[in-house]
């Protein structure tokens, strides 16, 4: 058996692999952003504050003085009815998006590939424009794992290009 033919294979089979658990993962990351915005959309009319003390309760009883409360305290208490309906709207919208691009792109539609990688890109680009205002360790994991994404997506692409032509040849 020629090595190089097989190590081949066993690539394309790994790059699928991680291809079908970036798919499911942003399916599973669409559905919680969706029910991450229902709970908020419940909330909608108290201030997001209102909504982080309610949720601290415990915490605060135990520990009026608590790190995390008093360090959240002064950027949570300024955000208003707008920014939590905002949030929810957004969320949503995402959510929707990740989830019906996702299974598209597992169908092997050809259209969801580019729309995908340009829609992803875009908001790569939002991400770099809030981390160098936040410096967010999280932001910059999640920028990295979306240009991962876009990598896959677009080695699949390829992929699914190149088997077309060999169809049509």
């Amino acid at each position: 058996m020629n090595t190089s033919k097989y190590s081949a294979k066993h690539n394309t089979d790994l790059y699928d692999l991680f291809f079908r658990i970036g798919m499911t993962w942003r399916i599973c990351y669409g559905i919680l952003r969706i029910f991450l915005a229902f709970i908020l959309l419940r909330f909608i009319g108290a201030p997001l504050s209102g909504i982080f003390y309610r949720a601290m309760q415990h915490e605060l009883i135990e520990d009026p003085n608590d790190f995390l409360i008093q360090l959240a305290h002064p950027f949570i208490q300024h955000l208003s009815f707008p920014i939590t309906y905002f949030l929810a709207v957004y969320l949503i919208f995402w959510g929707i998006i990740d989830i019906l691009l996702s299974i598209n792109l597992l169908k092997q539609k050809t259209w969801a590939f580019p729309v995908s990688m340009y829609l992803i890109g875009i908001f790569v680009l939002y991400e770099i424009y809030r981390f160098l205002h936040t410096h967010s360790f999280i932001l910059a994991c999640v920028i990295v794992i979306d240009l991962i994404l876009i990598w896959l997506i677009g080695k699949e692409y390829r992929k699914l290009i190149g088997r077309n032509q060999k169809i049509a040849s």
